[in-house]
């Protein structure tokens, strides 16, 4: 029998990481999302999280990994360190490839690594499929609220998908999601819900000026984002 979302959701939320850094040795900074694709692992992110940090902030960049679940809802996580995994990093298309620190991970007795599968052919996809993804957005404000880190689920549909006009050969460079995403989930993985594989990567969030407050810098979210297809990402992988 098929499974539901319900039961896909739970299949990957132990794959998905919050990456941060330590501006001091008491403190963590959540800047964006990521998520384990190998046995290694190897987590893939947006190049933009990376690049915005100084060098001591790259020395300290760690991912916030799900290690067990207590009871229905009650999830534990451990801080571990990462790093750029062999330069593994595309500007152009914003996406970059980082490992986990294996000695750290040794450490946490009964941890098995997590691994989501990537979608063999992203230009299979069509407009009108259906897509959710998973991420860690506003994840500073909603642990000063109270709420703890919260991983945050949005679905929707591919809306449209473009091609990069510079390229003789035109590869796919965005698919185009019907969904609000918000600052945090940069890194996350768009999901293709019938197959439960990784079709992309959420890299930006269109968002336009405030109509309520215009005179303060806020900016409200369109129901348009953007994702990097996954092709781009085994293309980084295999060069």
């Amino acid at each position: 029998m098929a499974k539901t979302l319900q039961e896909k959701i739970k299949d990957i939320k132990y794959s998905v990481v919050a990456i941060g850094f330590n501006p001091n040795p008491n403190q963590i900074t959540i800047i964006g999302s990521g998520f384990i694709f190998d046995d290694d692992g190897k987590i893939i992110t947006a190049a933009h999280v990376y690049n915005g940090l100084t060098d001591e902030q790259k020395k300290s960049l760690k991912a916030n990994v799900m290690i067990k679940e207590i009871k229905k809802e009650v999830e534990m996580y451990s801080w571990i360190p990462i790093t750029l995994f062999e330069n593994k990093k595309d500007d152009k298309n914003d996406i970059a490839v980082f490992r986990l620190n294996k000695t750290e991970l040794d450490k946490i007795d009964g941890f098995k690594i997590n691994k989501l599968e990537l979608d063999e052919n992203s230009d299979r996809i069509e407009i009108g499929q259906d897509i959710y993804f998973v991420g860690f957005p506003y994840a500073a404000q909603l642990i000063n609220d109270g709420f703890g880190l919260t991983l945050v689920v949005n679905k929707g549909i591919i809306s449209n998908i473009k091609r990069d006009g510079t390229e003789t050969n035109y590869p796919r460079n965005w698919f185009i999601v019907d969904a609000i995403s918000n600052p945090g989930n940069s890194g996350c993985p768009l999901i293709d819900v019938e197959t439960n594989k990784v079709i992309g990567v959420m890299t930006i969030s269109f968002r336009t000026q405030s109509h309520i407050q215009p005179n303060l810098d806020i900016r409200e979210p369109m129901h348009i984002a953007g994702a990097k297809p996954i092709n781009l990402v085994k293309k980084l992988l295999n060069n």
